[in-house]
């Protein structure tokens, strides 16, 4: 089939590449002129693992406009829905490529609309600028930094709108579906022979059914928090009852990992969103809220727990600004936010991070270009992120680099016995321990996948 898919961000490069994989004929639009340079130069400039070796061995066009929307027997619409200052979503990108879409797409063309998006956009733009088109909520679950394997391997496939639409949109997925002929490198399970579930439903409820995942995600990732945190308080082990947990087939072993809160492009958005629908709809989510509130109260704890140990005006040595390892991606990142209130309170804060490169949003926070140069003469060293690089650094090695002796570890990636023997006092998840008096044990929980 021929494909445009409008926007070479995470969602719409990897759907190109997935689509032309297929063996689809796929042209992917991009405005923004550096991205659009780099994807044409073969570079990625997403820092998606495979990414760019696949799309380097297919033949996608990038360009930045589309020139052959009437051709087009499918159209994906990918473009960013950033959050808005009352939480809803930007829907600026999303009119727009409509308007375009209506305007010069065929008659009865497939538009799989895969952004984010309220519910009732869908029906909305059906009704409205994509009345002569077949307006489908298909939207995405894709990891970044797993983005690849997520599209290849779904769980799930969901979409919804026009029941004259549904046959065309899983015939687009079927190799997926039967799991035919898909790329070996990217860890799929080879031996699972049964169909990927491709559900179809109605527009609104495939829309609430991305916001409906995440908030629940996000609400475990708080709740384990909070048991983190009560674990501390009575003196249990949040490792052991964590893990416990996770043992319970009705719960699983993911996203009961405690650290500073959950960030990224889709969690803060999308829970903001989904508690702005149910606003509007008059309705308290309540659980939600809770979520909410405890995710943002769980960095400013940390930040609480830095600030009460140093000196105004010392300098810390950051370790992680993406929001998660595995990706460069630094949007609603804890790790940046926790910067800002350190510098906020008077400290300095210098970074590393394997993918990021530079911050030109945060002037404020110097990135150096290796992790000893970020430790330099610093006055605590704080772990952000969850790269391995951090688990395995040589913590001798950084002790003598370092002027102060604490290491903060927001992300338990440390043991506290390995910490005190290189020379630091550790401060984990549960409060800031004085090593000077005594030893005390900081549960290290390694459980599950980080959001």
């Amino acid at each position: 089939m021929r494909v445009t898919v409008v926007g070479a961000g995470y969602v719409g490069a990897v759907s190109a590449a997935v689509l032309a994989y297929l063996g689809n004929r796929v042209t992917c639009i991009e405005r923004d002129p550096a991205r659009l340079a780099a994807w044409r130069r073969g570079n990625d400039p997403l820092r998606e693992p495979g990414l760019g070796e696949l799309l380097q061995r297919l033949d996608v066009c990038f360009a930045p406009v589309a020139t052959d929307l009437a051709e087009s027997e499918v159209i994906v619409v990918a473009v960013g829905t950033p959050m808005a200052s009352d939480g809803r979503p930007d829907l600026e990108q999303v009119e727009t490529a409509a308007a375009q879409i209506g305007s010069r797409a065929r008659r009865g063309a497939a538009v799989l609309v895969r952004s984010t998006v309220p519910v009732g956009t869908c029906d909305r733009l059906q009704s409205g600028p994509l009345r002569a088109q077949r307006v489908v909520s298909n939207p995405e679950f894709l990891r970044e930094g797993h983005a690849l394997h997520d599209a290849f391997f779904p769980d799930r496939i969901i979409a919804g709108g026009p029941p004259d639409a549904a046959s065309a949109v899983e015939a687009l997925f079927r190799r997926i579906i039967d799991r035919r002929v898909l790329p070996g490198d990217l860890g799929g399970d080879e031996g699972s022979r049964a169909p990927v579930p491709f559900r179809w439903m109605s527009a609104a409820s495939a829309e609430l059914a991305k916001y409906a995942a995440n908030g629940f995600l996000a609400t475990k990732l708080s709740f384990a928090n909070e048991i983190a945190n009560l674990a501390q308080s009575v003196g249990a082990d949040a490792a052991a009852v964590l893990g416990s947990m996770g043992l319970d087939p009705r719960i699983g072993s993911q996203f009961l990992r405690p650290g500073l809160g959950w960030g990224g492009s889709c969690f803060p958005k999308d829970t903001r969103a989904l508690q702005a629908i149910a606003d509007g709809m008059g309705y308290d989510f309540l659980v939600l809220k809770a979520a909410i509130d405890q995710n943002a109260r769980q960095l400013r704890g940390f930040a609480a727990a830095i600030e009460r140990v140093l000196a105004p005006h010392s300098q810390v040595g950051l370790l992680g600004l993406a929001f998660k390892a595995g990706t460069a991606d630094t949007r609603e990142s804890p790790a940046v936010a926790l910067a800002r209130l350190l510098l906020q309170s008077g400290m300095s804060v210098s970074a590393y991070d394997p993918a990021v490169r530079d911050l030109p949003a945060e002037p404020r926070i110097r990135v150096r270009s290796t992790l000893a140069d970020a430790c330099e003469a610093a006055d605590a060293v704080v772990i952000a992120t969850e790269w391995p690089e951090f688990a395995a650094m040589d913590l001798r090695a950084i002790r003598r680099a370092t002027r102060g002796d604490v290491l903060f570890d927001g992300r338990s990636l440390i043991a506290p016995s390995s910490a005190a023997a290189a020379g630091f006092r550790y401060a984990g998840l549960a409060g800031f321990i004085d090593g000077t008096t005594t030893t005390k044990a900081v549960a290290s929980p390694r459980l599950g996948t980080a959001a």
